[in-house]
């Protein structure tokens, strides 16, 4: 069995209320509706792999390469050296001139499951924002078979994190991503004093050491990337 660290999530704060950051190795899933974080959170994540000397793959669905890299340094998390040396890949679904169908969805997951397994011993963290639009189109049979190997290169020792909208999934596959993971952080928009803020809900955190905060609230601080807001602040 294998043996689970912590590694930093990058942000002190967010460590301290995760009982020491994010565990390794483990699936993370983070869900949440449009503009609620998972992203900005995402990318926190793969900040604090790098800082910890790990190799990180990102796929993303939501910008391009370049876009997603500029993105990172926007709010804070200065990856460009790590970007230049090789230790953070970025690959972006976004594709110039192709158009977006449905089996394109079902050969871009094909095509990311194969990156995946190729490239095992190559990276440590593999990152995919957002599952959701990867899977859309894709048969039930072709999914099943994506998240068992994912589960399978967990038990190698990676560190998996999947980011999803509630909507863009079935309620079969919803249940499911949820039973497996071994992180599941539901992310959600409220108002708080007149203020506009996000919750991130911790529903589960396998290897941990100690007691995790089931409830952090935050904002998005765009050069600093996720700011805590101790709960008494939030409700003045």
């Amino acid at each position: 069995m294998l043996r689970v660290r912590m590694i930093t999530t990058g942000n002190e704060e967010l460590d301290t209320k995760m009982a020491g950051g994010l565990p390794f190795p483990a699936l993370i899933v983070i869900e949440g509706g449009h503009g609620t974080g998972k992203s900005v959170l995402v990318q926190q994540f793969a900040y604090g792999s790098l800082k910890s000397g790990l190799k990180v793959t990102v796929v993303t669905t939501e910008t391009t390469t370049i876009g997603y890299v500029r993105g990172m340094i926007n709010v804070g998390f200065d990856v460009l050296d790590e970007y230049l040396r090789g230790q953070l890949v970025v690959y972006s679904t976004q594709i110039p001139r192709v158009k977006w169908v449905t089996s394109t969805s079902k050969d871009l997951l094909f095509l990311t499951l194969k990156h995946m397994v190729s490239n095992i011993d190559k990276y440590d963290v593999f990152v995919i924002d957002s599952f959701s639009i990867l899977v859309k189109g894709s048969k039930r049979e072709d999914i099943a078979n994506f998240l068992t190997v994912v589960k399978k290169i967990v038990d190698k020792g990676k560190l998996i994190i999947l980011t999803i909208h509630p909507e863009g999934l079935s309620e079969s596959l919803h249940a499911g991503l949820k039973a497996i993971a071994d992180g599941y952080i539901e992310l959600k928009n409220v108002e708080m004093g007149g203020r506009a803020l996000k919750v991130m809900n911790i529903i589960k955190l396998k290897g941990v050491p100690t007691v995790f905060e089931n409830t952090i609230t935050f904002d998005v601080d765009p050069a600093f990337g996720i700011k805590l807001v101790p709960m008494a602040l939030a409700k003045v």
